[in-house]
């Protein structure tokens, strides 16, 4: 039983409140988003319609009383309260692309009132590949471009396309046990430092033979699923998968974590080496030299920072269908 008065509330009880208030009082919408982290992203997308409409997003990160019930499954929990008063929003993870194969895609794509990412999760658009170069820059005030991190992620995303298709496969079949979305996830890890002089090549090639070793075996495993495997991907790429694009639909912790941090913190490093040499080279005596670095390392910013707030994936096309909804959803308000 419900002890909470916000475990009560739906669209239409808002609305009621909302019609109590002084006639110019912004209208109250409910959003439940997934954790703490979720609502600096959600807000940020919604704060322009509220500007428009004259809304207040009450924006909470939504968790049972007992606190054992979090993210994704207990938003869910309020779906058959949502409206125009009362709206979730909600990491995609392969329910946009699974779409009919599971109970929660049926849900989650045919309610009007449930926004979701489209993208993995929040963390793969933050890893959009042609922002990483102003985060490198952002963060070390070093905009040399050592690698071009747009065409590398392209690379990388590449080589992990098939055998996402065969994880996105399984999880259409709900097989959660021949190949997990976490087994997956191992396998397309940067697990070494990589080398930045090198452009990265030795790293990228090393999760290309564990992914091919693996995309072999499945096929000698389950060949006469290969024709699936081959059709699901021609309807994936009718919802916009397709080689270059597969990181931003991988399992978002991992892409952030375990690829993109792994590239950039190295980089980060040598950029920020770069900077202190040339003050070192410019300054005219130790003195100078001393509060010149100590003013630069000021300046710089921790990189794993900069990236998790990121904001520069807006020309992506899964941010773009964000805006779709939320402009149909808009135009319900007078």
């Amino acid at each position: 039983m419900p002890n909470r008065l916000t475990e009560n509330l739906d669209s239409d009880f808002i609305e009621r409140l909302n019609a109590l208030r002084p006639q110019n009082a912004r209208i109250s919408v409910k959003v439940y988003v997934e954790g703490y982290e979720d609502v600096v992203f959600w807000y940020d997308i919604l704060r322009e319609y509220g500007r428009q409409k004259n809304i207040k997003f009450d924006i909470t990160p939504y968790s049972k009383a007992n606190d054992l019930a979090k993210g994704k499954s207990a938003v869910l929990e309020h779906v058959d309260s949502t409206g125009k008063h009362l709206i979730l929003c909600i990491d995609s993870d392969y329910d946009y692309l699974l779409n009919g194969y599971t109970p929660d895609s049926i849900i989650i794509n045919s309610n009007q009132y449930i926004f979701q990412t489209y993208a993995y999760s929040i963390e793969n658009l933050k890893c959009y590949r042609e922002s990483l170069y102003d985060v490198c820059g952002n963060a070390t005030t070093n905009f040399s471009e050592k690698i071009n991190l747009s065409e590398l992620l392209k690379w990388y995303s590449n080589i992990i396309y098939p055998l996402l298709l065969w994880s996105l496969y399984f999880a259409s079949k709900n097989d959660t046990d021949t190949f997990t979305i976490s087994a997956f996830s191992d396998l397309v890890k940067i697990l070494e430092n990589p080398d930045i002089n090198t452009q990265c090549e030795s790293t990228i090639r090393s999760v290309s033979q564990q992914v091919q070793t693996k995309i072999t075996e499945l096929k000698q495993t389950h060949s006469t699923d290969i024709q699936q495997v081959e059709l699901l991907s021609q309807q994936l790429r009718e919802l916009g998968l397709n080689e270059d694009n597969a990181y931003l639909f991988m399992h978002g912790h991992t892409l952030f974590d375990n690829v993109v941090l792994m590239i950039l913190k190295p980089l980060y490093r040598e950029l920020r080496r770069e900077e202190i040499r040339k003050i070192r080279e410019n300054a005219e005596h130790q003195t100078e030299r001393e509060n010149q670095i100590d003013h630069y390392n000021n300046k710089c910013k921790n990189i794993e920072d900069v990236l998790s707030t990121n904001t520069d994936f807006k020309p992506c096309f899964l941010y773009q269908k964000i805006k779709s909804d939320l402009d149909l959803y808009i135009q319900n308000f007078n």
